[in-house]
């Protein structure tokens, strides 16, 4: 079973898009080679929905950001040796030795291109299996129980097949005919199959060397997955992965406290918050590193969010005609009785706000009934916290509060248990001055 989420999650928690600013996938978009590279998209798109997957992957991972080992080469090189043993898969020798005449035929007219490329395909794959076989020889010796140490000692019983001992012994600058011929037909041909795994070995490592050293240099913690546990969702130290020295936070949604009801004034901090979340949960069920100081959790079959919901010019849709439409297709998933994590930042901001009132009370405490899923949601709206701890036993209530200085609001960013009672719009809008800009221009 696939774990659920839609575009709108995904570009709400900015999760995808190599080259997109502060996007998730852009902290982890290193790797050298370009399977490595379609590993980690691949990964990035299909989080997991089985504990004990979710586990394995965590423990390669974790032993990467133990273990800082270069990754045995570079993108340059990789991109020959992938594409020299892709090139040619499964062909004849037959065939090879007829290209490899026409190439040497092409020589003597004057073409070198042919040939000098093949000769350098061929001598670097030699060079990268031979940087291969050293690095698997040394992490062997610390692997331990590992869930890639089968896969490791496999790599190494291949380069240790007698048809690769002359190969792996080269160490000439130049190879003769004979010699292209001969490691030609090897590698592209009679090892072909096995060598094709053994570079996508390269790819699980590439990725892991990432992930590893991101987690290491980004103090992220790795999450244990549970298949059933009282405890839905346990963060310690959670903070935004792509906010440079964020505020942490504890919090904790349990079966029976299933709804995370959050207030506080605008720019107090909900947004970054519930997104920090929404991205540890999507990671965790990755098997990725999670920006907390710890996580648990128990599997749910998907996430879906409203945070950034926008209007629709197109099919003449209001910004908050958009928003009911989202709150209805999440209520519909919802009403499946799956186990989905569902985050609602600020619901029925487009409207007036006793509509946004009756609609957020009527919604969240509709929701309360849904005991499988787990609830994030914020409003400024305080009291609707107030009529919904009246209604509801499995709500828990936190706030980011706003600490007044010389009239000036500042955040702590810091959650702190209850409901808000900060009402400090008014003095923001004096303190800049806008009544009396607009009155002191003339008429």
């Amino acid at each position: 079973m696939s774990f659920e989420t839609d575009k709108q999650t995904l570009e709400d928690l900015n999760i995808l898009g190599k080259y997109k600013n502060n996007s998730i996938y852009s902290i982890f978009s290193h790797t050298v080679t370009r399977g490595g590279e379609r590993l980690l998209e691949k990964m990035f798109l299909n989080p997991l929905t089985d504990a004990g997957d979710i586990n394995r992957r965590t423990s390669v991972f974790k032993y990467w950001k133990e273990h800082d080992i270069a990754f045995p080469g570079e993108t340059k090189e990789c991109d020959v040796v992938e594409q020299y043993l892709s090139g040619a898969s499964g062909k004849h020798w037959v065939f090879n030795l007829f290209v490899l005449g026409k190439a040497k035929v092409l020589e003597f007219i004057g073409n070198k291109s042919v040939l000098e490329q093949w000769h350098e395909q061929v001598l670097t794959t030699i060079f990268f299996l031979q940087k291969t076989r050293k690095y698997l020889s040394e992490i062997v010796k610390t692997i331990g129980n590992n869930p890639m140490e089968e896969r490791v000692k496999r790599g190494i019983a291949l380069l240790e097949e007698k048809a690769f001992r002359e190969i792996l012994d080269f160490r000439g600058e130049k190879l003769t005919l004979g010699e292209m011929f001969k490691f030609d037909k090897i590698l592209r041909c009679d090892l072909n199959k096995k060598l094709l795994e053994h570079i996508g070995l390269f790819h699980e490592i590439d990725v892991n060397t990432v992930v590893g050293r991101v987690a290491r240099e980004r103090n992220f913690c790795f999450p244990v997955a549970s298949g059933d546990s009282p405890v839905s969702m346990g963060i310690r130290g959670l903070f935004h992965p792509a906010l440079p020295g964020a505020v942490s936070n504890d919090l904790e949604i349990m079966r029976d406290k299933n709804i995370f009801f959050l207030t506080g004034a605008n720019m107090a901090g909900k947004s970054t918050l519930m997104k920090s979340f929404g991205i540890a949960v999507y990671m965790a069920h990755m098997g990725f590193p999670v920006a907390a100081r710890s996580m648990e959790f128990a599997i749910q079959d998907g996430l879906y969010t409203s945070i950034n919901v926008p209007d629709n010019i197109n099919m003449g849709y209001s910004h908050f005609y958009a928003e009911v439409l989202r709150v209805k297709k999440v209520a519909v998933e919802v009403s499946l009785s799956k186990r989905l994590v569902v985050i609602f930042d600020e619901l029925f901001k487009g409207t007036n706000v006793k509509d946004a009132f009756d609609a957020t009370l009527a919604v969240t405490t509709a929701l309360s009934k849904r005991r499988a899923c787990s609830f994030m949601i914020s409003t400024h709206i305080i009291e609707v916290g107030q009529e919904l701890g009246k209604a509801c036993d499995n709500v828990t209530f936190a706030y980011l509060p706003t600490v007044m200085k010389d009239k000036v609001p500042t955040y702590t960013y810091k959650l702190e248990e209850g409901i808000t009672s900060d009402k400090h719009g008014m003095i923001i809008i004096n303190n800049e001055r806008i009544v009396e800009i607009i009155r002191s221009r003339a008429i």
